[in-house]
């Protein structure tokens, strides 16, 4: 396995050392500001625990268009072939559609599909991850980073020096692509506080039900992040129900820059997917190197996984080589 690791390390590297200089411009065109970009994702993987065990993977694909009809009147519309892929239920490549209305200069609703206002890592662009994939509070609860059709009012003020950003939503409760399945519809709840800039604090709720048999579905969560260059330290806990079974998962990041173009960064995430059974809890610790060939734009990240069992012990550690576009 290692010597197939080095091999692929070893190709991306010789590739991107032929990358110039990339620069970003806005496309515009049509009524008002229309501005297109994107994301472009290739893994490579080795996960001992999966199957197959050993591949490439188009992970993502992401084409934005978003613009403006007047400055209190926005849009957003992205798609993602490579999700069908990842996803063989799905039958749309739709992943978000946007319409924003701005009546005030601190207030804005969105209406449409987009991500559930819940968490702070789910809530951050894929471009812009410390590691290859998300905690997992989203790559395995799915609590965050979920995507849903409803609407949410964000406010945005300032007390003193004190950001203040409370966030109420309300979903159909199915996830992206669906229609609702029952009566009630599911609430998220966020607020965010940043007593200083490089201090950001939150905590956040969903309550809801799944299906025609309104399977209760909540979770509450509480996160941080504190930013000083070149370093931040930052992390998550939440509990909750889902699929009938109490789960909770917590998290905790640091990561530092150096030498212009390198970051290295360390994460443990621990997750008990049933709390009420006996040594089913798990862990991952991920130590990632990422460089940046220009900024978040263009980036390669290599990630090893170690990962941990409370109960019998398995030969599932993973690598991952992620070489990534976003314009």
């Amino acid at each position: 396995m290692k010597s197939k690791v080095l091999l692929i390390g070893l190709m991306l590297g010789l590739a991107v050392g032929f990358v110039g200089s990339i620069c970003a411009e806005p496309v515009e065109a049509g009524f008002g500001k229309i501005k297109l970009t994107g994301l472009m994702q290739i893994w490579y993987q080795n996960d001992n625990g999966a199957t197959p065990f050993d591949t490439f993977r188009l992970r993502r694909a992401e084409i934005k268009l978003s613009g403006e009809i007047k400055p209190d009147v926005s849009w957003a519309v992205m798609i993602d072939p490579a999700q069908q892929r990842e996803d063989l239920t799905r039958k749309s490549p739709l992943q978000d559609f946007v319409i924003t209305l701005k009546p005030r200069k601190e207030c804005s609703i969105d209406f449409g599909q987009y991500k559930t206002p819940f968490g702070m890592e789910g809530l951050e662009s894929s471009a812009k991850l410390d590691f290859i994939e998300r905690s997992a509070l989203a790559s395995q609860f799915k609590w965050t980073d979920y995507r849903d059709v409803g609407f949410t009012v964000k406010g945005d003020h300032k007390l003193n020096d004190v950001k203040i950003q409370p966030t109420i939503g309300v979903f159909n409760g199915k996830g992206q692509n669906n229609l609702d399945e029952n009566n009630p519809m599911d609430i998220a709840l966020r607020l965010v506080v940043k007593p200083i800039e490089s201090l950001h604090l939150g905590v956040a709720n969903y309550n809801g039900k799944t299906g025609a048999t309104e399977t209760s579905n909540f979770r509450t969560g509480v996160e941080a992040k504190f930013v000083k260059d070149p370093g931040s330290i930052y992390g998550e806990y939440a509990t909750g129900k889902s699929s009938g079974k109490d789960k909770n998962t917590y998290y905790a990041t640091a990561a530092y820059k150096f030498l212009k173009s390198y970051q290295a960064a360390l994460r443990y995430d621990y997750l008990d997917p049933d709390t009420d059974t006996k040594d089913d809890a798990k862990t991952e610790t991920t130590a990632g190197l990422n460089y940046f060939i220009e900024n978040q734009n263009a980036k390669v990240q290599l990630n090893y996984v170690v990962r941990g069992e409370e109960g019998t012990s398995l030969d599932d550690d993973v690598v991952r080589i992620n070489l990534q576009i976003s314009y």
